[in-house]
């Protein structure tokens, strides 16, 4: 097992930072559990894609990008077993060369698997769960090192309580997933008025496989994105591939971020810039994956929160509102997306089904204001924070959206009794 002293964390982010006594790399389970069963104090950290505080900790960092391995496929079946380390990025590649792939994805693949099921990381589609819900049996190391298996059908009141775990409840080791034949996706987007889209939300919603929203702040026009299942041949260019996701989508969108740095005043233009004039209508067919996963964003702070999907209307017209007579100069995008409810304890679509707004700025000016003046709208029409993203929630108000807080508590102190995989992050939101 690799491992080094005195290691100093900083997330992709750049927002959070700690220096861990020890950085522990373990290449097999074996290994794992040898450092679960030496630390006093543990955390896990994948690639560091997220912006809250949940993987920080002065004590032993313990990270699975040596442990990354495909373990088992069984196409019969359509299951396969990984390591937990594994990237997204690396399953989506070695399940196409399959035949296969993960029924849904969310936009971006840099993290690993094991993060993002403990996060309740998500993608978009009204008809699709969090990613998670792809999961049929994973084991968990608890704090005494001892492995436990949980089967989604056989163990299921445990298994909902533990999937989404923040890493609370123990070290994910090996998981199987259920998966489905390769498939390829139709996506069409285009450009309209936002207010069109909220007056008819509700059949933008259902009217489609997987339907997201990019709004561009201060703009009257929003991105319309749909994505239709569909076995029908690829038809996406190379060539616009890099023209639109290398140069547009990264080159030209960062150089025009550096501008509105200079003059926030120019946020505005800049927005209405790309909407309008770089944003041009696609129709497309390519590989599910490739159509999910979008180009990699620049730095940036980010908050989203999950809502139930019947005041949605009200929330995003409240939303844009809040933001087009403030004094606010955001120059990102605000992503928009739906999913279907749950009943995994801690799980934001838990009991309902969801929609997810995502609050974007690309530097420090002014975030703090919007983080808190979004959260005192989100806390009105009962948010629930993504686990991985920036928030101010504490104990209180978690337990008023979370009926299984009670439960999840009650697990932990039985896995996990002395603490062995608490930080200031889970004390302060499981008090």
């Amino acid at each position: 097992m690799k491992a080094t002293r005195n290691y100093r964390f900083i997330n992709w982010g750049k927002n959070q930072t700690c220096t861990a006594e020890n950085f522990l790399q373990p290449q097999t389970e074996a290994e794992i559990i040898e450092a679960v069963k030496t630390s006093n104090k543990i955390r896990v950290v994948g690639t560091g894609h997220s912006w809250s505080a949940i993987c920080l900790t002065d004590h032993s960092l313990i990270n699975f990008d040596l442990y990354n391995k495909v373990l088992n496929i069984n196409k019969e079946k359509l299951q396969v077993t990984v390591q937990s380390g594994i990237k997204l990025w690396q399953l989506n590649g070695l399940l196409d060369k399959e035949g296969l792939a993960l029924r849904n994805l969310g936009s971006i693949s840099d993290q690993s698997l094991a993060g993002a099921i403990s996060t309740a990381t998500h993608g978009t589609g009204i008809n699709y769960p969090i990613l998670g819900s792809q999961i049929q049996q994973l084991s968990i190391i608890k704090a005494n090192g001892e492995k436990l298996v949980l089967d989604c059908v056989f163990d299921a009141e445990v298994f909902n309580t533990a999937l989404v775990s923040l890493g609370a409840l123990g070290i994910l080791s090996e998981i199987t997933l259920n998966v489905v034949p390769a498939f390829n996706l139709n996506e069409q987007n285009y450009v309209t008025k936002f207010d069109d889209v909220i007056d008819k939300l509700d059949e933008f919603v259902a009217d489609t496989d997987h339907f997201k929203l990019w709004w561009f702040p201060h703009v009257d026009e929003v991105v319309v994105y749909n994505y239709r299942r569909t076995h029908e041949p690829a038809n996406d260019s190379r060539f616009r591939q890099w023209l639109m996701d290398e140069v547009l989508s990264v080159l030209v969108y960062r150089i025009l971020i550096r501008m509105g740095h200079i003059n926030r005043n120019w946020r505005k233009w800049i927005n209405k810039l790309l909407v309008t004039k770089l944003i041009m209508p696609l129709n497309r067919i390519e590989k599910s994956y490739q159509v999910f996963n979008v180009p990699a964003p620049p730095p940036h702070r980010e908050t989203e929160w999950a809502f139930d999907i019947r005041i949605a209307k009200d929330l995003l017209r409240e939303y844009k509102q809040m933001i087009n007579t403030s004094e606010h100069r955001i120059n990102f995008l605000q992503e928009i997306r739906f999913t279907k409810g749950d009943s995994y304890t801690l799980s934001p679509c838990n009991g309902r089904n969801t929609i997810w707004l995502g609050v974007y700025n690309a530097d420090n000016y002014g975030w703090d204001t919007l983080l808190a003046d979004f959260e005192q709208l989100a806390k009105r029409y009962n948010g629930r924070p993504h686990w991985g993203k920036e928030f101010n929630a504490d104990s209180i108000y978690i337990s008023t959206q979370y009926s299984g807080v009670e439960k999840f508590n009650a697990l932990r102190k039985e896995w996990d009794p002395e603490g062995k995989f608490e930080n200031d992050y889970i004390a302060k939101l499981f008090a």
